[in-house]
């Protein structure tokens, strides 16, 4: 079983709302998972977690929200080298506006400069289309899950 953090940015709570109900799939799967809320570096790092789980939305102009933007700044500051790493992208976003889905898109980049591998595709999930969130992130977690 996996030792996974899942990582959190949120706004108005829905990321926070998927974020949770993946923590109970893979808490139910067997897996150890810490949800942090305000993740920071030394959160992040202290221990062997071997999977990261970003769950975010994106806010503004397409900034990363305050409750995951210290993480992504240290993490730009410390440089991290961590092929062995691995990770999975839940982003939240509003396809009406020109930085849909930025945070999630600026996450991604920054793992990948830091050689974590991805595991499959990331969701993207549009406010547009979506009226509910958690429910459409749970068949992608279910088979997300099955890759690690």
């Amino acid at each position: 079983m996996a030792n996974i953090k899942i990582l959190v940015g949120t706004v108005y709570g829905n990321a926070l709302d998927v974020a949770e109900m993946c923590f109970d799939q893979l808490m139910d799967k067997g897996h150890q998972v810490k949800l942090l809320r305000q993740p920071e570096f030394d959160q992040v790092f202290t221990d062997d977690a071997d999977v990261l789980l970003v769950c975010t939305s994106t806010t503004g102009q397409g900034e990363i929200p305050d409750s995951l933007l210290m993480f992504y700044c240290q993490l730009q500051d410390r440089q991290p080298i961590r092929p062995e790493l691995r990770y999975g992208l839940i982003t939240l976003g509003d396809s009406s506006y020109d930085t849909f889905a930025e945070a999630g898109k600026l996450i991604d980049s920054l793992f990948s400069q830091l050689q974590f591998q991805r595991l499959g595709e990331p969701l993207v999930i549009d406010a547009c289309e979506s009226l509910a969130p958690r429910e459409d992130a749970q068949p992608w977690i279910e088979s997300w899950e099955r890759n690690l």
